[in-house]
């Protein structure tokens, strides 16, 4: 019946409805995850563009330079993937460093108007969100309640894998969205199969490239647990393999024609490209998984029901110590396995254990003690670059598959009415999700730049070759400061120094560029030890390396009187202060 009076009265009289705006999920998802990793990186906010998150090692910096490099490059006709601005003149190939230039691309318009460091801090704070959403929508088909996939998201962004590596400040891996992509990828190819298998296996082709173009360690593994997966599910249900056959089929060789048009180039680099390194880069068991890790949380994580000291005994360091689970969490999945009738979710754990043993290695690694005891990656370390991935970092695809498994059981948990202890189990699936929270905020380090390098295009010459002091190393604590510093300057000239993974005539592997007799000389000075190189063969090292400027900082920790004296001997020339560096042109 139609209400007269309502229907009479003036528009001005009637009362006004409001429209409702309904946010989608996934981005009130994406929200809340950036909220919480604002709070855990509050430490940077107010120096967005003088302190870097992560200061357990000197990545930062190195992922400052490469942002920087990429867009640069690109406006400036260089070849983003090969360099010579640092290690100069021999240069580095970009397609076996940590180059990102996905990141360099997408961040360029941050890098280009605030800079490289505040274009860092943004793909760290940005990177755990992108992950947990791309998790939260890639459980789609198997979780139905946005609540759950949220969850679940959350414990992947927020969880010891990406903390860890925060901590380090590998900007790369809390870029961990590939795992989460391929698992939607399964479904996919492998549950419901492909219903255009050329246009699907071209879009997975174009997958695998971006990845090619962010991180490649992350690649290999990730089509390596790809082809697990598909193992499993094949054991799982035998007869739908054949029928599944031609259309995967279909779907591989167009991802395979479409991979190899579009990544032609990175991969020639990676296989036969200028100054890749000629043997093995690292000791097969430093990139592993220490056993005692799944059990034994590290200081970033919040709850620790473990004596304080434990996680000093454990290989490697807090950033590559990302494979704690925990005892309730791994009592949870395994009760999870046995009593909840889910194929899905047995799947995901059947996976996650067999990642889990994957990354402990090629053998067993407990508290940094070496057993000797033989494991499957054994089988694998031959296999060509997939012998050089850390299989470390397939931890990411365990926390994942753990992830599943909870968000397939707060999924079904509402609507259990029967079952007795159904209070009990969400009281232990809370606390199990309460020993994986992150502990407080992530350190953060000084990443001030010298005045000098601030204004020196004012001071240097177009095509300059510039020998710092201090050096660029790969020594952890503030090693690749004057990488830094050079991408602060817009890349304004080329350095001899660099922190990379590459090679030369004389090593068949190198992490940073060989000591010069010039630096030497400097070493010598900082060890308060005699110089042991002459200044000629300093002088003469200098000019073949093509150097035409020798800045020098002062540092508090350094007899800053007598570099200037050795590298006035060293140059044949006075150096000059400006503002607050010395230079001396060649």
């Amino acid at each position: 019946m139609l209400d007269v009076s309502t229907a009479a009265a003036p528009v001005a009289d009637r009362p006004r409805q409001v429209a409702r705006v309904r946010l989608p999920p996934l981005l009130l998802v994406g929200l809340a995850y950036l909220a919480v990793s604002l709070g855990l990186q509050h430490r940077v906010l107010g120096a967005f563009t003088t302190s870097t998150i992560g200061d357990v090692t000197g990545d930062p910096d190195l992922f400052a330079w490469w942002l920087t490099w990429t867009p640069w490059a690109v406006l400036h006709g260089q070849n983003p993937l090969v360099t010579n601005w640092m290690h100069y003149p021999l240069g580095v190939n970009g397609m076996w460093n940590t180059t990102v230039p996905l990141l360099g691309v997408l961040l360029a318009p941050v890098t280009l108007t605030a800079g490289p460091v505040a274009s860092y801090n943004a793909g760290m704070i940005l990177g755990p969100v992108v992950s947990g959403v791309a998790l939260a929508w890639a459980l789609g088909p198997w979780v139905r309640r946005w609540p759950a996939r949220a969850v679940a998201g959350a414990m992947y962004a927020f969880g010891p894998f990406l903390v860890a590596h925060a901590s380090a400040g590998h900007l790369n891996l809390v870029w961990s969205v590939f795992p989460p992509v391929l698992l939607r990828l399964v479904h996919v190819l492998f549950v419901r199969g492909p219903r255009r298998p050329y246009r699907t296996g071209a879009l997975v082709g174009l997958v695998l490239a971006a990845q090619t173009l962010l991180y490649t360690q992350t690649l290999a593994l990730g089509v390596l647990m790809l082809v697990v997966t598909a193992v499993v599910l094949a054991i799982r249900f035998p007869a739908r393999v054949r029928p599944a056959l031609p259309g995967l089929v279909r779907a591989g060789a167009a991802c395979v024609g479409v991979y190899a048009v579009v990544c032609a180039y990175p991969l020639w680099l990676i296989l036969a490209g200028p100054q890749r390194p000629r043997s093995t880069i690292r000791d097969p068991l430093y990139g592993v998984t220490d056993l005692a890790n799944v059990v034994v949380p590290t200081p970033l994580t919040a709850l620790r029901l473990v004596p304080h000291g434990i996680a000093d005994t454990m290989r490697a360091n807090v950033g590559e110590q990302g494979g704690y689970l925990g005892p309730a969490m791994i009592v949870l999945v395994a009760v999870l396995v046995v009593v909840v009738r889910s194929t899905p979710l047995r799947i995901a754990a059947t996976v996650g254990l067999v990642s889990l043993v994957l990354s402990l290695g090629p053998s067993l690694v407990v508290a940094d003690h070496e057993t000797g005891f033989p494991l499957p990656w054994t089988v694998l370390s031959p296999v060509p670059l997939l012998g050089e991935a850390e299989p470390v970092r397939l931890q990411a695809v365990t926390l994942m598959c753990v992830a599943m498994v909870v968000g397939i059981w707060l999924d079904r948990l509402t609507s259990i009415r029967r079952l007795a202890g159904v209070g009990a189990a969400s009281l232990a699936t809370a606390f199990a999700l309460l020993t994986l929270l992150p502990a407080g905020a992530y350190a953060a380090r000084e990443a001030a730049t010298p005045t000098f390098f601030a204004h020196a295009a004012q001071h240097l010459r177009p095509g300059d070759v510039v020998e710092t002091v201090p050096a660029v190393t790969s020594v952890w604590d503030g090693g690749a400061r004057p990488m830094r510093w050079q991408a602060q300057a817009d890349m304004g000239y080329k350095i001899v120094g660099g922190y990379f993974i590459g090679s030369d005539a004389a090593n068949d592997v190198l992490i940073e560029a060989p000591v010069t007799p010039y630096q030497r000389g400097v070493d010598d000075i900082a060890a308060r030890r005699p110089v042991s190189v002459p200044a000629s063969a300093a002088a003469e090292s200098l000019r073949a390396a093509g150097v035409t400027v020798v800045v020098v900082v002062p540092e508090p920790d350094r007899d800053t009187p007598a570099v200037l004296a050795w590298t006035a001997a060293a140059t044949g020339v006075t150096g000059t202060p400006v503002d607050d560096a010395w230079v001396f042109r060649l």
